[in-house]
């Protein structure tokens, strides 16, 4: 019996930490070919480190090179086949053009920034 106890309690440790592993912080590296705006925020075509947590949405931060340009909302949504490609998707409302998602090559889920 206790021989089963340490194993069923070396089981739970294993998962809690593999879920911990999973549910982490990442960086990416996009390029932003057009001038935008995220939350009022003007952002200018170039290259930027997007953070964001992939367990769970939340805030994501928009960064060129350590500077943060903005931070806003997001949620997951899916995609209905994985992106071929990076690719940041806008829409334009009144001539002003904003970020509507962000699609990571290989998933099928992206990032839908709030408005």
């Amino acid at each position: 019996m206790h021989r089963i106890m340490m194993t069923l309690t070396a089981a739970a440790l294993v998962c809690i930490t593999s879920t911990s592993t999973w549910a982490a912080k990442r960086k990416r590296d996009f390029v932003i070919p057009r001038d935008c705006v995220v939350q009022g925020q003007e952002v200018k075509t170039g290259s930027y480190t997007v953070e964001y947590d992939d367990a769970e949405p939340g805030e994501l931060v928009i960064r060129n090179g350590r500077q943060e340009v903005v931070r806003t909302s997001y949620t997951l949504i899916e995609l209905p086949k994985p992106a071929t490609a990076d690719t940041v998707v806008f829409t334009s409302k009144d001539g002003v053009r904003k970020i509507a998602r962000i699609e990571i090559k290989g998933s099928k889920m992206a990032l839908k920034l709030e408005s």
